[in-house]
Order: structure tokens, then sequence, then C-alpha cells
């Protein structure tokens, strides 16, 4: 670890980068660190790791994507305004593929955190997973907050069962 007491947390304006805000303002304040606030847009198609997409990706240009990037973290970082008290906290807008900007805004940290969107298996081959390459590639430890379960997925897991099967024939 660099222990300069910095923390870096990648924030898409998701509920997951939301959740892993909040979870580096308060490892920040046990530490006595900085957290670092990085959101990163981008408006060229990310590098393909495997097999091209198959869909296309819009084109934005580069004052619409920044200007949209930068209202999401405005409004995370409203989410988390009372938690960031006492913190300090720098924000910092880089216009690079996400995964590349996060490690290289990490390279000198103690941390790097990121939110899990808990995208299923297939949006993860054809998309890309910014917390795959982040741990591929960051020189500070990285965490990975879980995503938030859902009612519905709750409901799905607590479905009462047998205790014995019932006949296999």
């Amino acid at each position: 670890m660099a222990g300069n007491g910095k923390i870096i947390v990648g924030v898409d304006g998701s509920v997951a980068s939301a959740d892993a805000l909040r979870w580096a303002l308060d490892e920040a304040r046990r530490r006595g660190a900085e957290v670092h606030v990085v959101t990163a847009w981008h408006t060229d198609p990310p590098p393909v790791e495997g097999p091209p997409p198959m869909v296309g990706i819009p084109y934005r240009t580069k004052e619409a994507a920044r200007a949209n990037a930068l209202a999401l973290q405005e409004r995370i970082m409203d989410e988390v305004r009372g938690v960031a008290e006492g913190v300090a906290v720098q924000r910092h807008m880089v216009g690079q593929w996400p995964p590349r900007a996060l490690v290289h805004a990490s390279a000198d940290a103690d941390l790097l955190v990121l939110g899990r969107h808990g995208h299923s298996w297939l949006a993860e081959k054809l998309l890309g997973s910014v917390a795959a390459y982040c741990l591929r590639h960051a020189t500070c430890p990285v965490v990975i907050t879980p995503a938030r379960q859902t009612e519905k997925a709750v409901e799905r897991r607590l479905v009462e069962a047998p205790a014995t099967p019932g006949p296999l024939y």
C-alpha cells in the first residue's frame, strides 16, 4: 500500500456506485484518509477484449458526455452529503475509458473502491466488467462492494421446499 491516506472510488451514477462511495467515506473516516471521487466519461467505443460487441454504441459529443457524467456525479454526491461530513473529498472528471481511468487514478492510492452492478454473465462477456479490469490491472488493493438485493431476488430465494425429495419415478 502507498500509505498516503488516499482512497479512490469510481462513481458512475448507479446505485452500486453510491453504495461504494458510502463505504469509501466510512473507511476514510476510520483511516483518516482522503476520498477521491472519480467519474470517467468517454465518447469512443471501449477497447474490445474478446469478440466485438453485437450492438452499436451511440456516439455522443465530448461536451454532452462530460455534462451527463457531471450530472450523474452531482446526483450521487447529493445522496451522500450527510455521510461525507468530516471527510476530505476531492472530485475528478476524467475523459477516458472508465476502467483505465480508475486504474490510472489509483496508481498512488491505498485503496480502489468500486460497486458491483450485478450484470448477467452475458452482459459482462459482451460489455466487459470495470471491476474485472481493475482487479487485473490495479496496483493497490481493490474493494468491490456487493450489489443490493432486490426484494424480488430475496423472495425468489426464500421458496419453501419439502424436507425430503419426492419419488424419483
